[in-house]
């Protein structure tokens, strides 16, 4: 399937960890997971061992860490003690702590390390494409119906901050977190700031706890420009099929990108661990992590949306 001369680097297998078919090229993808798929199966159905240097054994099933240790296979199943007596902390739902999960999870960062330049160049999409391409027209609007705008993305009974970075935390900052519908008949923004998620009714702190489970996945970068990090948007919302709600440029630097919330805590791991190595920041995977409203003004600028979903 290779439009030129396979090369030598083009493919590999790694046999650290579950064993893995590795190609450098996207048009490969269905056939390395049928790849993988077999190759598994057929090195899980009949039973092999070896012995490594020092007298170590190591048996079908089991995991060769790099520092040399062999962590055996009863330890692999989640939610399976390797031993009698209480389930190790990674068996009681807490995925990242599990062997298993930590080697999905440095392989998802592998892929996506290979994939990063040509992600880039397959999903690229500028800053003016970006404005030219939205289904609705609303970069022009003015900073009240910027506002109003965004605010229909949530449900109405949702309590949303807004505010600025320290307008939380005492009481006297509940007039910070309102119903959507009430937000929308005072207006403007009262902050350059907002979050991803809503919050429960009677909250004063911007905090994790406070979170009522409401959310969207917001993406930016503080390291790729405006003509670059749209191909991350372009990625998230076409390849993996997350629903692009709209991009707002934050009058600085940067775009933001809102979309649908990953809808468990595996898938969000490996997007967190994918969009890193893209260059987008983390800390937006932090539920109450500020982010900037459109309809507010930095140094004069608007924040504003240049793209919104129909």
């Amino acid at each position: 399937m290779h439009t030129h001369r396979n090369g030598k680097k083009d493919c590999r297998v790694n046999v650290d960890g579950a064993p893995t078919v590795f190609c450098f090229h996207s048009s490969c993808i269905a056939a390395v997971s049928e790849a993988n798929r077999r190759l598994r199966r057929e090195i899980g159905a009949s039973p092999w061992q070896i012995t490594l240097p020092g007298g170590r054994v190591l048996r079908n099933g089991d995991l060769l860490r790099t520092d040399g240790t062999v962590l055996g296979r009863e330890a692999m199943m989640i939610g399976t003690p390797p031993h009698p007596g209480p389930l190790p902390r990674w068996g009681r739902g807490d995925l990242s702590a599990a062997p298993v999960e930590k080697v999905v999870l440095e392989t998802v960062r592998v892929n996506a390390e290979r994939y990063r330049a040509e992600m880039f160049e397959a999903f690229r999409w500028t800053y003016g494409d970006i404005m030219a391409d939205s289904p609705l027209r609303v970069c022009e609007r003015d900073a009240e119906d910027q506002f109003r705008t965004w605010l229909r993305l949530w449900p109405a009974h949702c309590h949303v901050w807004i505010g600025d970075v320290f307008s939380s935390g005492k009481p006297e900052h509940r007039t910070h977190f309102r119903p959507v519908a009430e937000w929308y008949q005072i207006g403007p923004a009262m902050g350059n700031f907002t979050c991803g998620s809503s919050f429960k009714p009677g909250s004063y702190s911007r905090s994790n706890a406070n979170c009522d489970g409401t959310r969207f996945l917001v993406v930016e970068s503080d390291t790729l420009a405006k003509d670059e990090v749209g191909a991350v948007f372009a990625y998230l919302n076409r390849r993996l099929r997350f629903n692009l709600h709209a991009i707002i440029d934050t009058a600085g630097k940067s775009l933001h990108g809102w979309f649908d919330a990953p809808r468990n805590a595996r898938t969000e791991a490996h997007l967190k661990a994918v969009l890193t190595v893209f260059g987008c920041d983390p800390k937006l995977f932090t539920y109450s992590q500020p982010v900037r409203v459109p309809g507010a003004y930095r140094d004069g600028r608007l924040q504003r949306i240049v793209w919104l979903n129909s």
